[in-house]
């Protein structure tokens, strides 16, 4: 929807294909029989979504959010709610720092272990970040003296919400890059949640301003292979599961890495560029909502969960205020990792998040569970393995008139709603280069989006 936004706003003839009833990807939604929403996952955002922001602004949607205080949540059985909250008035990266100073989450000695481990990352640079790719965050951790409790009681909580796998599974460049944003900008720990649906508050309005000039979005379109011709190395078209081919001047895939594998030609999968695809994989995610017949968590805020499947929730009635503030509660579970639970049945999953919940919230086994709804997402974002980064393609494919989006592209962020956005940003760049060197050559483009 970036680039969508970004070229027809350009004056491009824009057609977007879905493949599913309802956009937006792995932030979409929508009601259930009851007329209850239902969302993909449970999306956060941050003061560092600069570029995220700056669209949503120049889209006239700066109402989306409702913005919370700067402070993470821990919930344990042992601490109950132990918060790290950012010192208001202070300036990056004293704010984060004295909340760590001042949270019952780990004692004295953890804390300054920590501190000073986090140094380096904290004063350095982005060169410093990226060198540290090629090793697990928990091996850079402890190799820094911060110790095994802050490993798991706080490193592997922020690893479980930034990449679905706890910190010996993902790469130190994850984990650093994301504290690095926190400890340099002030503002980049300020937290917020969409008010309601994304498909209300971020989808129907983005597709209407597309649609005014002249764009269209097409539901329930999904490609199933890609025309190309070897002779000219360009894309001729995407076929359609119906049989039925889109064509265009330029064609740019933001599918899913392993979406977009599925369906490249072999002239397109034998050259390196293509080939390299195959070591980014998704990582299993289920997104859970329990309906209580009654409040159970009494937090208007995000949560984060040490040494529970359930790394990350949030009571939907209290955080989103479209969602009747203060009514029942509506908690939304984030179950990661999720390899050993996707494949379960629903019943098994309910019962394991349940007893997770009420170790966090014993309350809550007093409550009535109304009813409840699962998504499972075998391949979500992708893995940010050690020594993975090197293989995330730049936007600009070696077929010069095929471009790619998505958070797994290059680009300076993690794999994230912003990272999406500066994908599709870096996008439309290329696809501007191409266009001036087609148009001088006397060509017109329409790109066609999947």
């Amino acid at each position: 929807m970036v680039v969508a936004t970004q070229l027809s706003r350009q004056g491009h003839e824009i057609v977007v294909l879905e493949k599913r009833h309802v956009p937006g990807g792995k932030v979409s939604a929508w009601k259930d029989a009851d007329g209850d929403w239902v969302e993909s996952g449970l999306h956060v955002f941050f003061g560092a979504y600069h570029n995220l922001l700056k669209f949503l602004d120049q889209n006239d949607l700066n109402d989306t959010f409702d913005w919370r205080t700067a402070e993470m949540i821990f919930a344990s059985p042992e601490y109950g709610l132990a918060p790290i909250k950012f010192v208001p008035g202070l300036p990056a990266p004293l704010n984060g720092l004295a909340g760590v100073a001042t949270s019952k989450l780990l004692p004295l000695k953890d804390k300054l272990r920590v501190g000073v481990g986090l140094m380096q990352p904290i004063f350095g640079d982005q060169a410093y970040i990226d060198r540290q790719d090629n090793e697990s965050y928990a091996s850079w951790h402890l190799r820094h003296g911060m110790g095994e409790r802050a490993l798991r009681d706080v490193m592997d909580t922020m690893a479980l919400a930034l990449n679905f796998a706890r910190t010996e599974d993902v790469s130190a460049k994850l984990m650093l890059t994301a504290l690095m944003r926190f400890a340099q900008e002030t503002d980049a720990s300020k937290m917020a949640l969409v008010k309601g649906s994304p498909h209300t508050r971020i989808w129907e309005p983005l597709i209407a301003k597309l649609e005014a000039r002249g764009g269209t979005l097409e539901l329930n379109r999904k490609v199933v292979d890609i025309l190309y011709e070897p002779l000219t190395n360009n894309v001729d078209g995407f076929v359609l599961d119906d049989g039925s081919i889109v064509r265009g001047d330029v064609y740019i895939s933001a599918m899913p890495v392993h979406s977009l594998r599925k369906v490249l030609p072999d002239a397109l999968r034998e050259m390196e560029y293509f080939a390299d695809l195959r070591h980014l994989k998704g990582r299993p995610v289920i997104t859970l909502q329990f309906f209580f017949d009654r409040q159970v968590t009494g937090v208007n805020h995000l949560l984060f969960s040490s040494h529970t499947d359930i790394s990350v929730y949030a009571d939907m009635a209290n955080v989103a205020p479209d969602y009747s503030t203060g009514g029942p509660s509506i908690v939304q579970f984030v179950v990661a990792p999720a390899d050993k639970l996707i494949n379960l049945d629903d019943e098994a999953i309910v019962q394991h998040v349940m007893a997770d919940f009420v170790r966090l919230h014993p309350v809550a086994s007093e409550a009535k569970l109304v009813k409840y709804t699962i998504v499972r997402i075998p391949n979500s974002v992708y893995q940010a393995r050690p020594s993975v980064d090197q293989y995330r393609p730049d936007q600009a494919t070696p077929v010069p008139n095929f471009f790619l989006a998505g958070d797994y592209t290059q680009q300076e962020f993690l794999a994230s709603i912003e990272g999406a956005v500066r994908s599709g940003l870096r996008c439309v760049n290329r696809v501007e280069r191409y266009v001036q060197h087609v148009q001088h050559a006397g060509a017109v483009c329409a790109p066609a989006l999947s």
